[in-house]
């Protein structure tokens, strides 16, 4: 049971899940400086047309300024800086947690301390990470607290706030590890469905429908490169001749010299012996002569798949996708002319169109 905890405490599968982890936090960071400028917004606007009856401190002022400063940081910065969300997120629920912290103690000396303990229990909530991290923020926010409220208050007020505290500390503690167990279960659960879904079995790399829709994404944000067609020549005569077995093994050879390749770039299987490969860093001519020609150089040099009276060799066709494509069925199109012209020139070389 113990040692259980201690696992689940530790979380070290998270490190699996970086990405997805990284889209959730950023979603609920976006979420949350979203709804917070909205509701100050209107209350901002409720308060101008009640102008006789309400008033506005200095303490709504921060925290329009707050959310509105979190809502350009989402807009602008994160994008840019995604690999960071989670510290940024830490960062962003500092100040509030400082302000709860100066609210129960030097801004008010002679009332207990309630903002702080909810912020200590709600806020951290709001973050996916690690539960020893969380459990680590709770810890240096409640210590920081209770040396400011001993510094700030008299010590009778000090001791009922300290009973307190140490009272919501271990239910933010319990509810958060809990809850955080929680919801890194259903990451995993939903990075094996995904994996499931996108992933080609056979291959390793993204299914027909998978990659498609990541290369459409790519062309929405502008985000140009190459778009390149493989087919394995006289593939037909593989399976006839050796068997399905040696078929998949070349299939598998083929993927994996791809992924080799373009390690960053979409890598796809269209289905058959054809793959697609959507390469972002590639946008002229020249490179991408280049990195072809590695890969005509590893895929020549797979010995262990070589048979007697079969020479291995692959076709390939490429067109450059910019604004002037207007969707994936054109890129589709040309490069597909490109492959084309690449078996009718003799198969085993790569056409660009």
């Amino acid at each position: 049971m113990l040692e259980t905890i201690l696992k689940n405490f530790k979380a070290k599968k998270m490190n699996l899940y970086k990405s997805e982890i990284r889209l959730r936090n950023y979603r609920c960071f976006c979420g949350l400086s979203l709804l917070g400028l909205t509701i100050s917004a209107m209350v901002f606007v409720f308060g101008l047309i009640l102008s006789e009856v309400v008033t506005f401190n200095i303490e709504f002022f921060i925290i329009l300024g707050y959310f509105f400063i979190l809502y350009i940081i989402s807009k602008f910065y994160l994008k840019k800086h995604f690999q960071h969300i989670t510290l940024i997120f830490y960062l962003a629920l500092t100040p509030v947690m400082i302000m709860g912290i100066l609210r129960g103690t030097f801004l008010d000396k002679t009332e207990p301390s309630i903002t702080i303990m909810v912020f200590i229990c709600v806020l951290p909530l709001f973050i996916l990470d690690k539960p020893w991290r969380i459990t680590l923020y709770i810890t240096g926010t409640a210590i920081i607290y209770g040396i400011c409220c001993f510094i700030a208050k008299d010590i009778n007020m000090f001791m009922a706030d300290l009973v307190d505290l140490v009272t919501f500390y271990f239910l933010s503690v319990g509810v958060n590890f809990f809850i955080l167990n929680d919801r890194i279960e259903s990451v995993e659960n939903y990075i094996k469905y995904r994996t499931k879904s996108e992933i080609d079995l056979l291959t390793g790399i993204y299914n027909r429908g998978a990659g498609v829709e990541m290369i459409e994404h790519l062309m929405d944000e502008k985000k140009y490169g190459a778009f390149i067609l493989i087919d394995i020549d006289d593939f037909k005569y593989i399976n006839d001749s050796y068997g399905h077995i040696v078929g998949d093994r070349y299939l598998q050879a083929v993927a994996d010299n791809i992924k080799n390749i373009f390690y960053d770039s979409v890598v796809l299987r269209l289905g058959g012996d054809e793959f697609a490969i959507y390469a972002k860093d590639l946008k002229n001519e020249e490179n991408c002569k280049i990195r072809f020609e590695k890969l005509f150089d590893a895929l020549d040099n797979m010995e262990d798949l070589s048979q007697n009276d079969y020479v291995f060799h692959i076709s390939l066709g490429c067109s450059i996708c910019d604004k002037n494509i207007a969707n994936f069925e054109d890129l589709y199109s040309r490069s597909d002319e490109a492959l084309y012209a690449a078996k009718e020139a003799g198969k085993g070389c790569y056409r660009i169109n």
